[in-house]
């Protein structure tokens, strides 16, 4: 037998469900964004967001072959500076990154801890760190374009920032040629 309240739960549960499901939509919130044609048929978006320099380039193909060659684990994809950033570690040795920032050049990086010092890698203007992260650190950064940069970074359990900055050079020099012409 069904009593008062429990017939009372039902329609009021019933009806919260009802309003609940009215309330949903199969619009897109938003703003509608014109696209406008271009001479030929091709059509261009209004988005202002920049194109990725980078486009299918992954930071994880770039540095695999020095840190596998060198006993590194195998690189895993990170998110730490950019969407598009690769680690790995070697056990009792340290560890390495590599990013793919399309959105900051070198004038953006910060230099932690440590100071900028101009260089070039390949004719590239790049920036290495010595101690960014404090001791036993270094980040090389190569500018991509004026607002994209890659950065190859170490951090060592042992040694000097020296140590630090060698490896990070290896592997920023072994990236740079598959890197995209920047303007």
């Amino acid at each position: 037998m069904i009593t008062k309240s429990q017939s009372l739960l039902v329609v009021s549960l019933s009806a919260l469900l009802a309003v609940g499901l009215s309330a949903c939509s199969t619009e897109k919130p938003g703003n509608a964004t014109p696209v406008q044609t271009q001479p030929g048929g091709t059509s261009v978006s209004a988005s202002t967001a920049p194109e990725d320099v980078f486009g299918k380039l992954k930071a994880c193909d770039l540095l695999e072959p020095t840190s596998t060659a060198k006993g590194f684990d195998p690189p895993a994809e990170e998110t730490y500076e950019s969407d598009n950033g690769c680690g790995t570690r070697k056990y009792g040795y340290g560890s390495v990154t590599l990013y793919l920032v399309p959105e900051a050049g070198i004038d953006q990086l910060s230099a932690g801890q440590g100071t900028k010092i101009p260089t070039k890698v390949g004719e590239r203007d790049a920036v290495e760190i010595p101690g960014d992260a404090g001791k036993q650190a270094c980040t090389v950064a190569i500018a991509v374009t004026p607002t994209a940069r890659m950065t190859a970074s170490t951090g060592l359990n042992k040694g000097t920032n020296e140590e630090a900055c060698a490896l990070s050079r290896e592997i920023a020099t072994a990236a740079e040629p598959k890197l995209p012409k920047g303007n």
